[in-house]
Parts: structure tokens; sequence; C-alpha cells
């Protein structure tokens, strides 16, 4: 079964099986990633929109 959180309006799915990828895919800007943890994939997020943000996009 899927876990979903949200951060900042993206989602990060996961299973509920050990070992698997925190995912996240941001549809809106093609952005996407894998992480090993929330924590991770949620600093991954926060990259990802700063950049944006730098690059005017």
């Amino acid at each position: 079964m899927p876990l979903e959180f949200t951060h900042r309006g993206i989602p990060i799915r996961t299973f509920d099986v050990p070992c698997t990828p925190f995912v996240w895919v941001h549809e809106e800007t093609d952005g996407h990633g894998t992480a090993e943890s929330l924590q991770e994939a949620r600093a991954q997020i926060d990259r990802h929109l700063s950049a944006l943000a730098r690059s005017g996009a």
C-alpha cells in the first residue's frame, strides 16, 4: 500500500515495503527525485524549488 506525504505542495510517495525509496515528482516543472529518507526527499524538494526561484522559472 503506498504511503503519501506532501511537502510544499509536492507529493512524496513510498510503499510499506522495507528499503523502498521515497519518490517525489513535481509535474509542473518536470522535477523529480528519489531519496532514502523522508527528510532527504524534503531537502531535495527545497533545493529544487530554490533553484527554480533563482532561475526565474
